[in-house]
């Protein structure tokens, strides 16, 4: 018995070595591919109005991506890859309460919540797949990401709290300021991850590391993207 299971795990690590191959040398691919983007702007900031002591910090904001590779393997285990992928950047930030004023009846203030920078790029990397094992791949390079469109976006609500506790808030107000005029209209990151192929389904992570700013405001120069991606692709062989 102890064979037989022996020799089944054998025949089931064989057929999944197998089927996890990467493509032979010459081969040309095309690989749609979707997946999920989380993205910050590191140490970047806001402040609501009359705030001044209360900045905003940045968090992860995670979106939608999807594009397709173009795939050239010119050696039995290194193969050149070109992108390109619609993908949403930026950062959210957690949710704010200012007090406005104070009489000796009730306080008015201002609550800001759903605040995002969003960014909305093509971008285009260009990697080196190194496979280190069937199938699996250890990948880097440089990525171009050209700006397609930018803003800030809130809700503010208005609000008036009397000496009971009473809270009485307005009709909540969706506020978007368009970015479009300070955004880089070119950025560039380097791209690291890894790649696992299995019966011509890919699955790729990687994180980009920004080079060059997302704004630049007179001689203030914005933060630089950091947006880590899992996505899910599959290789069409022409």
């Amino acid at each position: 018995m102890k064979n037989r299971l022996f020799l089944s795990l054998a025949a089931l690590t064989l057929s999944a070595t197998a089927m996890a191959q990467q493509p032979k040398a010459g081969t040309i691919s095309i690989i749609p591919r979707v997946g999920l983007s989380m993205s910050t702007l590191p140490n970047d900031e806001i402040i609501a109005v009359d705030a001044i002591d209360t900045p905003l910090s940045s968090r992860y904001r995670t979106t939608f991506m999807g594009g397709v590779d173009i795939d050239y393997q010119f050696l039995p285990n290194y193969s050149v890859t070109l992108g390109a992928y619609y993908a949403q950047h930026g950062c959210n930030y957690k949710n704010s309460q200012v007090q406005n004023s104070t009489t000796s009846s009730s306080t008015s203030g201002t609550g800001y919540s759903d605040l995002s920078t969003q960014l909305d790029y093509i971008n285009i990397p260009l990697t080196l797949n190194a496979y280190i094992a069937p199938g699996l791949a250890v990948k880097a390079g440089v990525q171009m990401g050209l700006a397609l469109s930018g803003k800030l976006k809130y809700t503010m609500t208005k609000y008036t709290k009397n000496d009971d506790g009473e809270f009485a808030p307005t009709q909540p107000e969706e506020v978007s300021q368009k970015l479009n005029n300070t955004m880089k209209s070119v950025c560039f990151s380097i791209p690291v991850g890894l790649s696992y192929e299995f019966s011509n389904v890919i699955i790729d992570a990687r994180y980009h590391f920004g080079l060059t700013p997302v704004q630049q405001i007179g001689d203030y120069k914005g933060p630089k993207n950091r947006v880590f991606t899992i996505s899910a692709g599959y290789r069409f062989a022409l």
